[in-house]
């Protein structure tokens, strides 16, 4: 019987559960099931930020808080409208520039970082220089990709 729940739970696409139903305990059927399908959803949920996080490349930046108190925000829009990715919704595009060492890049991995984590969104990350690097290799093989 072991066998056959593993089988089916496979061909379901079932992993959490093929691999751990049997450490699930409940008083009845239906907190069993329901218990079941809570950590199965956990999981996928896991998964699914675990893998936005390795396709969105982002850089390694500090732990200390981003300093706020040199950038210049344009009138009607916040600093939580930035973090929230409000921009993103509104399919706006959100361009940081200044100096070396002024943020940009810290600011962009907390947006980014924001984004996978309450949105779910797809995030890819890139430099001015390798985007520009993918835009001349996509022009020579006349392949754009989104």
């Amino acid at each position: 019987m072991n066998h056959q729940i593993e089988m089916l739970a496979k061909r379901l696409k079932l992993s959490w559960i093929r691999e751990h139903y049997q450490e699930v305990k409940a008083d009845t059927n239906e907190e069993f099931l329901l218990e079941l399908f809570k950590r199965e959803v956990e999981n996928r949920e896991e998964r699914k930020i675990n893998l936005l996080l390795s396709q969105a490349q982002l850089p390694k930046t500090g732990t200390q808080p981003f300093q706020w108190e040199h950038i210049q925000i344009p009138q009607g829009i916040s600093r939580e409208a930035i973090l929230n990715g409000d921009f993103i919704h509104e399919k706006e595009n959100l361009i940081l520039y200044g100096g070396v060492g002024t943020g940009k890049t810290y600011l962009a991995t907390l947006i980014s970082l924001n984004a996978i984590h309450r949105f779910g969104s797809k995030v890819k990350f890139f430099t001015v220089a390798s985007l520009v690097n993918h835009l001349i290799e996509a022009t020579k093989k006349e392949n754009f990709r989104k």
